[in-house]
C-alpha cells in the first residue's frame, strides 16, 4: 500500500488562502462547507466522497489531501477587520482511489494536523493581543509565515515516520500524538457551529 503526499500543494494554497487585503467592508459569514472545501470542526470527519480531485495519471499513491491554514476576515468593526484562522480541506485538490477506512483515517490526520497548526497560530495571536492590546495585519502575516514552515515540516515528518500510512504502529503513535496535541490546545478551538 503505497501513498504519496505532495507538499508543494500546501505552499501554493497558502498564498491563495491568505486573504488579508479585503477591499469591501462587507464580510461574508464563514461557511463550514462549500462545493470546494470544508472548514475543520471536531464533529465533521472526512468521507471518501469529499475527495473530488482527479487522480494524477502518474500517481503511485492511494490518496492526496489538500489541506491548508487560511486567515480570512470575519467581521468589520470601527474601521478594522478582525480575522479568523481556519484549517481548510480543499475537495477538488484532494483525491483518493481506495475505499480503505485506514487510508481515509490517515488523510483525516493530515487535516487534523492543519487544525493543530491553526490552533498554534490562534494561540500566538492571543499572546500578541495580550501583550500589545491589538493584533495588526502584519502580526497575522508574521505568525502565519513563521508557523507555516513548521506546519509543512510536521506534515512531512508524519508521512516519513508512517511511510505514508504503511507502518501501522507508527500510524497509531501519530493518531495518539495528534489527539493529545489538539486537546492541549483546546482553548484555541473555534466554536463555528
Amino acid at each position: 500500500m503505497k501513498y504519496r503526499f505532495i507538499h508543494a500543494l500546501y505552499i501554493i494554497i497558502t498564498y491563495i488562502g491568505f486573504t488579508m487585503s479585503v477591499q469591501a467592508q462587507h464580510v461574508k459569514p464563514i461557511q463550514l462547507e462549500t462545493e470546494d472545501g470544508i472548514i475543520w470542526t471536531a464533529n465533521r470527519k472526512l468521507k471518501t466522497s469529499d475527495f473530488l480531485g482527479k487522480t494524477k495519471s502518474k500517481a503511485s499513491g492511494k490518496a492526496l489531501t489538500g489541506a491548508n491554514i487560511i486567515i480570512i476576515p470575519y467581521t468589520y468593526n470601527n474601521g478594522k477587520y478582525q480575522y479568523q484562522v481556519l484549517a481548510k480541506f480543499y475537495k477538488k485538490l484532494s483525491w483518493i482511489n481506495t475505499d480503505s477506512n485506514y487510508i481515509l483515517d490517515h488523510e483525516q490526520l493530515h487535516f487534523d494536523i492543519a487544525e493543530l497548526f491553526a490552533r498554534k497560530m490562534r494561540q500566538e495571536i492571543h499572546l500578541v493581543k495580550q501583550r500589545s492590546g491589538t493584533v495588526l495585519e502584519t502580526d497575522y502575516r508574521r505568525i502565519h509565515k513563521t508557523l507555516f514552515q513548521d506546519y509543512i515540516n510536521f506534515q512531512k515528518l508524519y508521512d516519513t515516520e508512517t511511510k505514508h500510512s504503511t507502518i501501522k504502529d507508527a500510524q497509531q503513535k501519530w493518531n495518539v500524538l495528534i489527539a493529545k496535541k489538539l486537546e492541549s490546545l483546546n482553548a484555541y478551538t473555534l466554536n463555528l457551529l
